[in-house]
């Protein structure tokens, strides 16, 4: 019963709509219908600069990062695979979220805040990894791809726990999913590049 009282608390922080409550505050639009239509900080950045992009990043990942963190410490949860278990709950809220009509964002940002809490080298690694290739390829969804891959193959080298790396997997498939879009312009060279010197 404790467990599924998390579970639904994450969801419900998770689905808190962080892009589109900023772009509706300030532009008094719906970022659902521009760039992507997606309301994640990279599709907020395109209209609102980078430095909200960024604040939207990072509201997104304390979405994933607060739950995990306050399973382990309110409530006693130290399994690894429970807190990813958790943690997913909160990515799925942000995904789905009840209060867009079950409409999101793609979950990158809330998945690294969880890795964040869970396993913080895994979170380290994954971090490099992104950084190098965003600067090197300039593509977005390349970087999260590639990065998120690095999470099952981590937290089972440095862990050993099988548990965690299929928790770790689930995370990458659910990242698939959710860029099987970007895959699709990725496949047609139609993916669209980060540009040097974008708004701030």
């Amino acid at each position: 019963m404790k467990l599924a009282i998390i579970l639904i608390l994450a969801y419900f922080l998770g689905s808190i709509p962080t892009g589109y409550l900023f772009v509706k505050n300030f532009l008094g639009v719906d970022i659902r219908n521009y760039g992507s239509g997606n309301v994640g900080a990279t599709n907020v950045a395109r209209k609102l600069g980078v430095k909200m992009g960024a604040l939207v990043a990072f509201f997104d990942i304390m979405k994933g990062f607060i739950p995990v963190l306050l399973a382990g410490q309110l409530f006693g949860v130290d399994e690894g695979y429970l807190l990813f278990l958790i943690g997913i709950a909160a990515i799925i809220g942000h995904n789905w979220s009840v209060f867009l009509g079950f409409d999101g964002g793609k979950g990158v940002a809330t998945t690294i805040g969880v890795i964040l809490g869970v396993a913080p080298v895994s979170f380290v690694i994954l971090g490099l990894v992104w950084l190098l290739v965003t600067f090197t390829l300039r593509i977005v969804s390349v970087a999260s791809l590639l990065a998120i891959l690095t999470l099952p193959v981590s937290v089972y080298y440095l862990t050993g726990d099988q548990a965690q790396a299929i928790m770790g997997m689930v995370l990458f498939i659910f990242v698939v999913f959710t860029h099987r879009e970007n895959i699709k312009r990725l496949i047609r060279g139609e993916e669209k590049k980060i540009k040097p010197g974008s708004q701030s």
